[in-house]
């Protein structure tokens, strides 16, 4: 089979389990791109079944996809609670309310596009000037500065969407709980 005609075969089979797993169209397109690349540069004499080795290599693509989003989330929420100042709770409350509040940031903070939620981490959690965001972004300095600048309007922008919940008068919690 040649390298267009297995493009042309499977591009749909692919880019939908993609699509599935990932629930989203860029990542989707990226991974299907990724799984086309690795096909197109592999030895198939040997494959007896091509649509399986495929979905083998998109399966794999995709986990690896979820695993590397996993694995960032952790290191973001760890550097955010290394930049928090150690206090001990005064009580049971306090440390209740601690744990909702970084969870409320936390999904705040997972709305952001990939860019501007960078930038922001960069910026206050790693506590870089604007000009080493930019020089770790490798972006200009006026590119940094317009991402922590609408980061920051984003994270507004979702605070106040959020509803209020009954009996706690002014207390923003996120609608998905």
């Amino acid at each position: 089979m040649e390298d267009r005609e297995l493009f042309e075969t499977h591009k749909e089979a692919v880019y939908h389990y993609c699509l599935y797993m990932l629930h989203s169209r860029a990542d989707a397109e990226d991974v299907c791109q990724e799984v086309f690349v690795k096909a197109l540069l592999a030895d198939r004499s040997g494959i007896e079944y091509v649509k399986a080795w495929l979905m083998r290599i998109a399966a794999n693509e995709c986990h690896s996809l979820l695993r590397r989003r996993t694995n960032g989330e952790m290191k973001e929420k760890r550097a955010f609670w290394l930049s928090l100042p150690l206090r001990l709770p005064k009580s049971v409350e306090q440390s209740y309310e601690r744990t909702e509040t970084s969870g409320e940031f936390e999904e705040l903070l997972g709305r952001l596009k990939p860019k501007l939620r960078e930038a922001l981490l960069l910026y206050y959690m790693a506590d870089l000037s604007i000009a080493e965001t930019a020089e770790a972004l490798d972006v200009p300095i006026g590119t940094a500065k317009s991402r922590i600048s609408r980061g920051l309007k984003s994270l507004k922008k979702f605070a106040e969407k959020e509803p209020v919940l009954p009996g706690k008068e002014g207390d923003v919690r996120a609608s998905n709980y």
